[in-house]
């Protein structure tokens, strides 16, 4: 880490596995009650990715993850066929790094729980997004992660801790960051892209006080899912704007409610995983 904002390598790292984990089980198969190396391990072997069909882009950030975290382990796959919620609890030697990586939206599944825009309370005034929640919490998922990351904590007490994703993932890695700060002491690391809006106004400001929490949320200028939910829910974080030519950093919410509305923003094709790794591997911030 570079003081306290993300460094732009361990940024990349961070999406490079978001969009692994899009692959798995398509392009990339394993097993995970057999072993626990598909996420990174298994595919150490460089000859392994000229039989894998995906785009040069993504074998490329393949390629950085595997040099930049030669030693990395999977430690726990989450594959929940209720909700379809998809989660890789991986860690990373190299970087002292626990990362918990969440799937954005690929089945009908995730987009009725994209679309179930009714809040639900958590506690207090704290209400969010029911279908990101209810993904997150249904048949005990989130505590499932939790156990597995404690455990990691027992063994690499000195690890640091990072939950990220892309799209819906980016949603369910802010609202568990949030979860998971409230259960443990250590220092919890949200990085966001293509985000949504998870909760109101309760939500942002429990979230910004929390001493053990901190986000990034990268976000390409003209992405339309990043101005959803748009009427009584609320961004959290440090934003970092990716465009053609250059990152923008607007701290401390220097950005306005219109900056992120359906008048700003208004590309489908900014969305793209793809596009975020482009935008962000050419311009460091």
């Amino acid at each position: 880490m570079c003081d306290n904002l993300l460094c732009h390598k361990d940024a990349l790292d961070l999406l490079g596995l978001t969009m692994l984990i899009y692959n798995i089980d398509k392009e990339i198969i394993f097993d995970p009650s057999s072993n626990k190396e598909g996420f990174i391990s298994s595919i150490n072997h460089r000859e392994v990715l000229d039989n894998i069909a995906m785009s040069d882009m993504r074998k490329g950030a393949l390629l950085d993850i595997l040099d930049s975290s030669p030693n990395a382990e999977l430690l726990e796959y989450i594959s929940d066929a209720d909700t379809d919620l998809q989660t890789a609890v991986t860690i990373s030697h190299a970087h002292k790094r626990i990362n918990i990586i969440f799937r954005g939206s690929e089945s009908m599944s995730d987009w009725y729980y994209d679309l179930s825009f009714f809040k639900r309370q958590m506690h207090d005034d704290i209400y969010v997004h029911s279908g990101f929640y209810n993904q997150l919490t249904i048949n005990g998922n989130d505590e499932k992660i939790t156990e597995v990351v404690k455990k990691a904590l027992e063994e690499f007490p000195d690890y640091s801790i990072y939950t990220c994703g892309h799209s819906l993932g980016g949603a369910l890695c802010t609202l568990y960051g949030f979860v998971l700060s409230e259960q443990i002491t250590n220092i919890v690391n949200v990085v966001s892209f293509a985000s949504p809006r998870v909760g109101n106004s309760g939500w942002k400001e429990a979230f910004d006080k929390k001493d053990n929490l901190t986000h990034i949320r990268f976000t390409n200028r003209n992405d339309i899912v990043t101005a959803f939910p748009m009427i009584l829910y609320n961004h959290v974080g440090q934003n970092i704007r990716l465009e053609e030519t250059k990152c923008t950093m607007l701290f401390d919410y220097s950005y306005s409610w219109w900056d992120y509305s359906l008048f700003k923003c208004t590309s489908v094709g900014d969305h793209s995983c793809d596009l975020y790794y482009t935008r962000l591997l050419k311009n460091k911030y």
